[in-house]
Protein backbone atom coordinates (compact mmCIF):
# COMPACT_ATOMS: atom_id res chain seq x y z
CA UNK A 1 0.00 0.00 0.00
CA UNK A 2 1.12 3.60 -0.47
CA UNK A 3 2.82 5.07 2.58
CA UNK A 4 1.89 8.26 4.36
CA UNK A 5 3.40 11.21 2.48
CA UNK A 6 6.59 12.91 3.58
CA UNK A 7 5.89 16.48 4.57
CA UNK A 8 7.99 19.65 4.52
CA UNK A 9 8.68 21.37 7.82
CA UNK A 10 7.29 24.77 6.98
CA UNK A 11 3.83 25.72 8.15
CA UNK A 12 1.62 27.60 5.72
CA UNK A 13 -1.43 29.46 6.99
CA UNK A 14 -3.86 31.09 4.64
CA UNK A 15 -6.01 33.76 6.13
CA UNK A 16 -9.56 34.62 5.12
CA UNK A 17 -11.50 37.79 5.94
CA UNK A 18 -14.33 37.43 8.41
CA UNK A 19 -17.82 38.11 7.13
CA UNK A 20 -19.78 39.71 9.96
CA UNK A 21 -23.45 38.95 10.26
CA UNK A 22 -25.90 38.48 13.13
CA UNK A 23 -27.39 35.01 13.49
CA UNK A 24 -29.98 33.50 15.81
CA UNK A 25 -29.76 29.89 16.97
CA UNK A 26 -31.60 27.20 15.05
CA UNK A 27 -32.24 23.79 16.58
CA UNK A 28 -32.65 20.79 14.30
CA UNK A 29 -33.87 17.76 16.30
CA UNK A 30 -32.34 14.37 15.62
CA UNK A 31 -34.89 11.95 14.13
CA UNK A 32 -35.90 8.70 15.78
CA UNK A 33 -34.09 5.53 14.82
CA UNK A 34 -30.40 4.73 14.44
CA UNK A 35 -27.87 7.50 14.03
CA UNK A 36 -27.36 8.56 10.44
CA UNK A 37 -23.96 9.98 11.27
CA UNK A 38 -22.35 6.92 12.82
CA UNK A 39 -24.66 4.37 11.31
CA UNK A 40 -24.16 0.64 11.36
CA UNK A 41 -21.45 -0.65 9.08
CA UNK A 42 -21.57 -4.07 7.46
CA UNK A 43 -17.91 -4.33 8.34
CA UNK A 44 -18.49 -3.63 12.02
CA UNK A 45 -18.85 -7.30 13.02
CA UNK A 46 -15.40 -8.05 11.56
CA UNK A 47 -12.72 -8.39 14.22
CA UNK A 48 -9.20 -7.91 12.94
CA UNK A 49 -5.88 -8.47 14.61
CA UNK A 50 -3.56 -5.58 13.82
CA UNK A 51 0.06 -4.73 14.51
CA UNK A 52 1.42 -1.23 15.05
CA UNK A 53 3.99 -0.61 12.31
CA UNK A 54 4.99 2.89 13.33
CA UNK A 55 4.12 5.49 15.96
CA UNK A 56 4.28 9.04 14.58
CA UNK A 57 4.49 11.90 17.07
CA UNK A 58 2.20 14.62 15.67
CA UNK A 59 2.24 16.97 18.69
CA UNK A 60 3.14 16.67 22.35
CA UNK A 61 -0.25 15.06 23.04
CA UNK A 62 -1.21 13.43 19.74
CA UNK A 63 0.27 10.32 18.11
CA UNK A 64 -0.62 8.45 14.94
CA UNK A 65 -0.64 4.65 14.96
CA UNK A 66 0.19 3.22 11.53
CA UNK A 67 -1.35 -0.26 11.40
CA UNK A 68 -1.18 -3.46 9.39
CA UNK A 69 -3.38 -6.54 9.70
CA UNK A 70 -1.71 -9.72 10.88
CA UNK A 71 -3.17 -11.63 7.92
CA UNK A 72 -1.79 -8.91 5.59
CA UNK A 73 -5.23 -8.42 4.04
CA UNK A 74 -6.03 -4.75 3.24
CA UNK A 75 -8.74 -2.96 5.20
CA UNK A 76 -11.16 -1.20 2.89
CA UNK A 77 -12.37 2.02 4.47
CA UNK A 78 -14.03 5.26 3.47
CA UNK A 79 -12.58 8.63 4.33
CA UNK A 80 -14.18 9.89 7.54
CA UNK A 81 -14.77 6.45 9.08
CA UNK A 82 -13.31 5.14 12.32
CA UNK A 83 -12.17 1.92 13.97
CA UNK A 84 -13.15 0.70 17.40
CA UNK A 85 -9.87 -0.18 19.12
CA UNK A 86 -9.91 -2.92 21.77
CA UNK A 87 -6.99 -2.56 24.19
CA UNK A 88 -6.14 -5.00 26.96
CA UNK A 89 -5.51 -2.71 29.93
CA UNK A 90 -4.94 -4.18 33.39
CA UNK A 91 -6.73 -7.36 32.44
CA UNK A 92 -9.83 -5.66 31.03
CA UNK A 93 -10.79 -4.92 27.44
CA UNK A 94 -11.16 -1.18 26.94
CA UNK A 95 -12.82 -0.06 23.68
CA UNK A 96 -12.43 3.35 22.11
CA UNK A 97 -13.45 4.71 18.69
CA UNK A 98 -10.65 6.61 16.90
CA UNK A 99 -11.01 8.06 13.42
CA UNK A 100 -8.93 6.86 10.49
CA UNK A 101 -6.59 9.66 9.46
CA UNK A 102 -5.31 8.24 6.15
CA UNK A 103 -6.57 8.84 2.63
CA UNK A 104 -8.52 6.02 1.03
CA UNK A 105 -6.15 3.40 -0.36
CA UNK A 106 -3.25 4.44 1.87
CA UNK A 107 -1.83 2.65 4.87
CA UNK A 108 -4.31 2.27 7.70
CA UNK A 109 -3.64 4.82 10.43
CA UNK A 110 -5.48 6.37 13.37
CA UNK A 111 -4.53 9.35 15.52
CA UNK A 112 -5.01 9.34 19.29
CA UNK A 113 -4.96 12.53 21.35
CA UNK A 114 -4.18 12.11 25.04
CA UNK A 115 -6.80 13.54 27.35
CA UNK A 116 -6.70 14.06 31.11
CA UNK A 117 -7.63 10.83 32.93
CA UNK A 118 -8.12 9.11 29.57
CA UNK A 119 -7.55 5.42 30.27
CA UNK A 120 -7.14 4.33 26.64
CA UNK A 121 -5.46 7.45 25.25
CA UNK A 122 -2.84 7.54 27.99
CA UNK A 123 -2.25 3.81 27.60
CA UNK A 124 -1.56 4.41 23.90
CA UNK A 125 0.81 7.28 24.60
CA UNK A 126 2.81 5.48 27.28
CA UNK A 127 2.73 1.81 26.30
CA UNK A 128 1.91 1.31 22.61
CA UNK A 129 5.02 1.01 20.43
CA UNK A 130 5.88 -0.51 17.07
CA UNK A 131 5.14 -4.23 17.21
CA UNK A 132 2.21 -3.95 19.62
CA UNK A 133 -0.69 -6.18 18.56
CA UNK A 134 -4.36 -5.83 19.41
CA UNK A 135 -7.89 -6.12 18.00
CA UNK A 136 -9.94 -3.57 16.06
CA UNK A 137 -13.55 -3.59 14.92
CA UNK A 138 -14.74 -1.90 11.78
CA UNK A 139 -14.31 0.32 9.86
CA UNK A 140 -17.58 2.04 10.64
CA UNK A 141 -19.39 5.35 10.38
CA UNK A 142 -21.14 7.42 7.75
CA UNK A 143 -19.45 10.81 8.15
CA UNK A 144 -18.53 10.46 4.49
CA UNK A 145 -17.79 12.47 1.38
CA UNK A 146 -20.75 13.02 -0.96
CA UNK A 147 -21.06 10.97 -4.14
CA UNK A 148 -20.92 14.19 -6.17
CA UNK A 149 -17.20 14.81 -6.68
CA UNK A 150 -17.71 18.28 -8.11
CA UNK A 151 -19.45 20.07 -5.21
CA UNK A 152 -17.23 22.45 -3.22
CA UNK A 153 -16.30 21.08 0.20
CA UNK A 154 -16.11 23.11 3.40
CA UNK A 155 -14.63 21.69 6.60
CA UNK A 156 -14.58 22.97 10.17
CA UNK A 157 -12.34 21.08 12.60
CA UNK A 158 -11.27 21.85 16.13
CA UNK A 159 -8.57 20.05 18.08
CA UNK A 160 -8.65 16.30 17.43
CA UNK A 161 -11.64 16.88 15.13
CA UNK A 162 -9.05 17.15 12.35
CA UNK A 163 -8.48 13.36 12.41
CA UNK A 164 -11.38 12.29 10.14
CA UNK A 165 -11.20 15.58 8.22
CA UNK A 166 -7.59 15.11 7.06
CA UNK A 167 -8.61 11.77 5.54
CA UNK A 168 -11.54 13.38 3.74
CA UNK A 169 -9.52 16.35 2.44
CA UNK A 170 -6.69 14.20 1.11
CA UNK A 171 -9.08 11.70 -0.47
CA UNK A 172 -11.13 14.43 -2.15
CA UNK A 173 -7.99 16.04 -3.59
CA UNK A 174 -6.68 12.72 -4.89
CA UNK A 175 -10.02 12.11 -6.60
CA UNK A 176 -10.45 15.65 -7.98
CA UNK A 177 -7.27 17.77 -7.79
CA UNK A 178 -9.07 20.90 -9.02
CA UNK A 179 -11.87 20.69 -6.49
CA UNK A 180 -12.50 23.78 -4.34
CA UNK A 181 -11.96 22.89 -0.69
CA UNK A 182 -11.81 25.14 2.37
CA UNK A 183 -10.74 24.07 5.85
CA UNK A 184 -11.05 26.16 9.00
CA UNK A 185 -9.06 24.51 11.78
CA UNK A 186 -9.13 25.77 15.38
CA UNK A 187 -6.40 24.96 17.89
CA UNK A 188 -4.99 26.62 20.97
CA UNK A 189 -1.37 27.08 19.90
CA UNK A 190 0.72 26.60 16.79
CA UNK A 191 2.49 23.66 18.46
CA UNK A 192 -0.89 21.94 18.90
CA UNK A 193 -1.85 21.96 15.22
CA UNK A 194 -2.17 18.26 14.42
CA UNK A 195 -0.92 17.35 10.92
CA UNK A 196 0.64 20.79 10.49
CA UNK A 197 3.21 19.56 7.96
CA UNK A 198 0.68 17.48 6.03
CA UNK A 199 -1.66 20.44 5.74
CA UNK A 200 1.19 22.71 4.66
CA UNK A 201 2.21 20.24 1.96
CA UNK A 202 -1.36 19.98 0.69
CA UNK A 203 -1.68 23.76 0.46
CA UNK A 204 1.56 23.91 -1.54
CA UNK A 205 0.45 21.10 -3.87
CA UNK A 206 -3.17 22.09 -4.49
CA UNK A 207 -3.87 25.77 -5.29
CA UNK A 208 -7.64 25.24 -4.91
CA UNK A 209 -7.21 24.21 -1.27
CA UNK A 210 -7.66 26.98 1.28
CA UNK A 211 -6.64 26.38 4.91
CA UNK A 212 -7.36 28.88 7.68
CA UNK A 213 -5.81 28.22 11.08
CA UNK A 214 -7.46 29.96 14.04
CA UNK A 215 -5.46 29.92 17.29
CA UNK A 216 -7.06 30.87 20.59
CA UNK A 217 -3.72 31.31 22.43
CA UNK A 218 -1.18 32.22 19.70
CA UNK A 219 2.38 33.35 20.15
CA UNK A 220 2.94 37.09 19.52
CA UNK A 221 4.46 36.49 16.09
CA UNK A 222 1.55 34.37 14.81
CA UNK A 223 0.48 35.89 11.46
CA UNK A 224 -2.91 34.21 11.10
CA UNK A 225 -6.37 34.32 12.62
CA UNK A 226 -6.48 34.52 16.41
CA UNK A 227 -9.01 34.56 19.22
CA UNK A 228 -12.05 32.54 20.14
CA UNK A 229 -13.78 30.84 17.23
CA UNK A 230 -17.53 31.31 17.46
CA UNK A 231 -20.14 29.74 15.22
CA UNK A 232 -20.83 33.05 13.53
CA UNK A 233 -17.15 33.65 12.89
CA UNK A 234 -16.63 30.10 11.63
CA UNK A 235 -19.51 30.47 9.18
CA UNK A 236 -17.95 33.68 7.87
CA UNK A 237 -14.56 32.06 7.41
CA UNK A 238 -16.09 29.10 5.59
CA UNK A 239 -17.76 31.43 3.05
CA UNK A 240 -20.29 28.81 2.04
CA UNK A 241 -21.99 28.85 -1.33
CA UNK A 242 -25.37 27.23 -2.07
CA UNK A 243 -23.78 24.17 -3.70
CA UNK A 244 -21.21 23.45 -1.00
CA UNK A 245 -21.22 20.42 1.26
CA UNK A 246 -20.20 21.32 4.82
CA UNK A 247 -18.55 18.98 7.34
CA UNK A 248 -18.16 19.88 11.01
CA UNK A 249 -16.09 18.04 13.62
CA UNK A 250 -15.42 19.67 16.97
CA UNK A 251 -17.07 20.65 20.25
CA UNK A 252 -20.85 20.29 20.18
CA UNK A 253 -21.54 23.94 20.97
CA UNK A 254 -19.27 25.17 18.18
CA UNK A 255 -20.83 22.77 15.67
CA UNK A 256 -24.37 23.68 16.71
CA UNK A 257 -23.67 27.43 16.50
CA UNK A 258 -21.88 27.10 13.17
CA UNK A 259 -24.68 24.99 11.71
CA UNK A 260 -27.23 27.54 12.89
CA UNK A 261 -25.27 30.41 11.31
CA UNK A 262 -24.82 28.54 8.04
CA UNK A 263 -28.51 27.64 7.92
CA UNK A 264 -29.54 31.25 8.36
CA UNK A 265 -27.02 32.21 5.67
CA UNK A 266 -28.88 30.00 3.22
CA UNK A 267 -27.09 26.64 3.42
CA UNK A 268 -29.60 23.80 3.30
CA UNK A 269 -29.63 21.70 6.49
CA UNK A 270 -29.16 18.56 4.40
CA UNK A 271 -25.77 19.85 3.23
CA UNK A 272 -24.40 20.21 6.76
CA UNK A 273 -22.84 17.06 8.23
CA UNK A 274 -21.47 16.59 11.75
CA UNK A 275 -19.23 14.16 13.58
CA UNK A 276 -19.22 14.19 17.37
CA UNK A 277 -16.65 12.72 19.72
CA UNK A 278 -17.98 11.65 23.10
CA UNK A 279 -16.18 11.04 26.36
CA UNK A 280 -15.74 7.38 27.26
CA UNK A 281 -18.62 6.12 29.39
CA UNK A 282 -18.13 5.00 32.96
CA UNK A 283 -20.24 2.60 35.02
CA UNK A 284 -22.78 4.80 36.77
CA UNK A 285 -24.23 2.12 39.02
CA UNK A 286 -23.65 -1.33 40.39
CA UNK A 287 -23.40 -3.93 37.67
CA UNK A 288 -25.89 -6.80 37.97
CA UNK A 289 -24.55 -9.85 39.76
CA UNK A 290 -27.36 -12.16 38.62
CA UNK A 291 -28.39 -13.20 35.08
CA UNK A 292 -31.54 -11.57 33.68
CA UNK A 293 -33.78 -12.39 30.75
CA UNK A 294 -34.02 -9.87 27.92
CA UNK A 295 -36.94 -10.26 25.51
CA UNK A 296 -36.71 -8.77 22.01
CA UNK A 297 -40.28 -8.29 20.77
CA UNK A 298 -39.54 -7.90 17.06
CA UNK A 299 -37.70 -11.21 16.76
CA UNK A 300 -39.65 -13.02 19.46
CA UNK A 301 -36.36 -14.08 21.03
CA UNK A 302 -35.53 -14.07 24.71
CA UNK A 303 -31.88 -14.25 25.70
CA UNK A 304 -30.10 -14.26 29.04
CA UNK A 305 -27.74 -11.46 29.96
CA UNK A 306 -24.93 -12.78 32.13
CA UNK A 307 -23.37 -10.69 34.93
CA UNK A 308 -20.95 -8.13 33.47
CA UNK A 309 -22.39 -8.31 29.94
CA UNK A 310 -24.08 -5.41 28.21
CA UNK A 311 -27.37 -6.09 26.48
CA UNK A 312 -25.58 -5.77 23.13
CA UNK A 313 -22.90 -8.28 24.12
CA UNK A 314 -25.52 -10.74 25.37
CA UNK A 315 -27.57 -10.39 22.20
CA UNK A 316 -24.63 -10.86 19.85
CA UNK A 317 -23.39 -13.84 21.84
CA UNK A 318 -26.86 -15.38 21.44
CA UNK A 319 -26.80 -14.91 17.68
CA UNK A 320 -29.15 -11.93 17.37
CA UNK A 321 -28.58 -9.48 14.50
CA UNK A 322 -28.44 -6.16 16.33
CA UNK A 323 -27.51 -2.74 14.97
CA UNK A 324 -24.35 -1.30 16.50
CA UNK A 325 -21.32 0.70 15.51
CA UNK A 326 -18.92 2.44 17.91
CA UNK A 327 -19.75 0.26 20.99
CA UNK A 328 -18.79 3.11 23.35
CA UNK A 329 -22.01 5.12 23.63
CA UNK A 330 -21.18 7.74 21.03
CA UNK A 331 -23.27 7.01 17.97
CA UNK A 332 -26.83 5.84 18.87
CA UNK A 333 -26.74 3.08 16.25
CA UNK A 334 -27.65 0.55 18.95
CA UNK A 335 -30.53 2.60 20.37
CA UNK A 336 -33.45 0.49 21.64
CA UNK A 337 -36.67 1.28 23.49
CA UNK A 338 -37.54 -0.31 26.81
CA UNK A 339 -41.12 -1.54 27.15
CA UNK A 340 -40.78 -2.88 30.68
CA UNK A 341 -38.08 -3.56 33.23
CA UNK A 342 -35.23 -1.59 34.77
CA UNK A 343 -32.10 -0.86 32.72
CA UNK A 344 -28.99 1.09 33.75
CA UNK A 345 -26.98 2.92 31.07
CA UNK A 346 -23.36 4.04 31.46
CA UNK A 347 -22.71 7.77 31.25
CA UNK A 348 -21.83 9.90 29.43
CA UNK A 349 -23.48 8.89 26.19
CA UNK A 350 -25.10 10.54 23.20
CA UNK A 351 -28.76 10.06 24.13
CA UNK A 352 -30.79 13.26 24.17
CA UNK A 353 -33.10 14.15 27.03
CA UNK A 354 -36.08 13.47 24.77
CA UNK A 355 -34.74 9.99 24.00
CA UNK A 356 -34.13 9.24 27.66
CA UNK A 357 -37.61 10.35 28.67
CA UNK A 358 -38.99 8.29 25.79
CA UNK A 359 -37.51 5.13 27.27
CA UNK A 360 -34.58 4.70 24.87
CA UNK A 361 -31.29 3.08 25.87
CA UNK A 362 -28.01 2.28 24.15
CA UNK A 363 -27.59 -1.48 24.17
CA UNK A 364 -23.78 -1.20 24.03
CA UNK A 365 -23.76 0.60 27.39
CA UNK A 366 -26.87 -0.87 29.03
CA UNK A 367 -27.30 -3.50 31.72
CA UNK A 368 -30.62 -5.14 32.62
CA UNK A 369 -31.22 -4.80 36.35
CA UNK A 370 -34.14 -7.24 36.17
CA UNK A 371 -36.01 -9.11 33.44
CA UNK A 372 -36.54 -6.66 30.56
CA UNK A 373 -38.71 -6.39 27.45
CA UNK A 374 -37.38 -4.33 24.52
CA UNK A 375 -39.20 -2.96 21.46
CA UNK A 376 -36.66 -4.46 19.09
Amino acid sequence: MPSLPTMPRSLVARVAHVRRKKFNPVTVPRPDGPSRRWGQSRMMSVRRQVRVVEVIRETDNAVTLVLETLDRQPVEFRAGQYLTHCFDIDGATVKRAYSICAAEGHRLACTVKAIDSGVASNFVHHHVVAGYEYTVLGPSGDFLLPDDDSAPLLFLAAGSGITPVISMVETALLQSPEREISLVYAARRQSEIIFARRLSALVDAYPQLRVVHVLSQPEPAWPGEAGRLTGERAAGLLTAGPDAQVFLCGPTELMDDTAAALTLAGVAAGRIHRERFYAAPQHTGTLPTEPHDVEFCASGRTITQQPGETILEAGLRSGLRLDFSCTVGGCASCKLKVISGAVAVDEPNCLTEQERSGGYILSCSAYAQENVVLDA
